[in-house]
């Protein structure tokens, strides 16, 4: 017997479910023409959508509470728009899914369900799912950390690693740079999220499965920040763990915060959180990986403001 998969908007073809084992399901891998009317490819964040709704044809009754060993793969951008969008699931242990998502082409005028792939399917994303019967209760805001006062006593990174007994000239500047940061707070960005009401309309809240507005909202806060610091472009390769305390409100503003925690070359890891309207943790990311982009635009880079005036203006008054 075929379930239901109505209130599921981004499973389009489900051939596989075995309820409590395993499912599979497929799906265009461009955007709907109501959500995007460029037809772009899924965002991250709907990636993740995706996982989510095929693994809830494991667990019907059950609510997303968090994902795990998040990892995305390298591919080329431009996909062929024939090519097909599929979830495997595979039950690890009570609550606890494995999902690989893979871009898999089909022949190109092949009746529907007798597509055969061409080639060897491209890897895209890959997650383990908790889900249980209800949401874990969400900790509560630790307000005396967040309006603790900030240190004045501001260094650059190589008086920063020469103070705690370092040798500076051989750090990565990268590192000196967040480092200095985190010991000041400089390294976070906070901005406010509020979901598209195309989204609202395409998928019912009452089947979203990982709130996809607040969590694209929360890595574009990422994006940002890394922009900063690096003054490159970024994209996102790995999440160690997410955790879902409830769903965000229809229309309800959200505030969205992210952490820089280290980098190297190229590299830098984040931790986010996005609250609700009560200050309320509503979503969090830990280990948030990400890499840069390297240009090809032969026009010169943004420049980067000055260290100086970058303290100054980011120095609590």
């Amino acid at each position: 017997m075929q379930p239901d998969t109505s209130q599921y908007p981004l499973l389009e073809d489900v051939s596989e479910v075995l309820r409590g084992e395993s499912a599979v399901a497929k799906r265009d891998v461009r955007l709907p023409a109501e959500l995007d009317e460029e037809l772009r490819t899924l965002s991250a964040s709907l990636e993740l959508e995706f996982l989510g709704e095929v693994g809830s044809l494991v667990y019907p009754d059950r609510v997303l509470v968090g994902m795990r060993d998040v990892r995305w793969f390298l591919r080329a951008s431009d996909t062929s728009a024939d090519a097909k969008l599929v979830g495997r699931a595979r039950r690890e242990a009570d609550g606890e899914v494995t999902i690989f998502l893979s871009l898999e082409p089909v022949v190109a005028g092949s009746l529907p369900g007798t597509e055969e792939a061409t080639e060897e399917p491209i890897p895209v994303c890959r997650a383990t799912l908790q889900f249980a019967h209800i949401y874990k209760p969400a900790p509560w805001p630790q307000q005396q950390q967040m309006l603790a006062p900030r240190s004045e006593n501001l260094q650059n990174g190589k008086q920063l690693y020469a103070s705690v007994g370092g040798h500076a000239e051989h750090v990565p500047e990268s590192l000196q740079v967040v480092s200095w940061a985190r010991m000041n707070e400089l390294g976070r960005i906070q901005g406010g999220i509020t979901q598209p009401r195309q989204l609202t309309r395409l998928l019912p809240a009452s089947r979203i499965q990982v709130a996809p507005a607040a969590l694209e909202g929360a890595l574009h806060l990422v994006k940002w920040l890394w922009y900063a610091f690096s003054g490159e472009g970024s994209r996102e390769m790995t999440i160690a763990e997410l955790l879902w305390y409830r769903m965000p409100r229809r229309d309800e503003r959200l505030l969205g915060e992210a952490r820089l925690c280290g980098a190297s070359v190229g590299l830098a890891t984040f931790d986010a959180h996005v609250l609700g309207q009560d200050g309320i943790p509503v979503l969090e990311l830990h280990g948030v990986g990400m890499a840069s982009l390297p240009t090809e635009d032969p026009a010169p880079p943004v420049p980067r403001l000055a260290w100086q005036s970058f303290v100054k203006s980011l120095t609590p008054r």
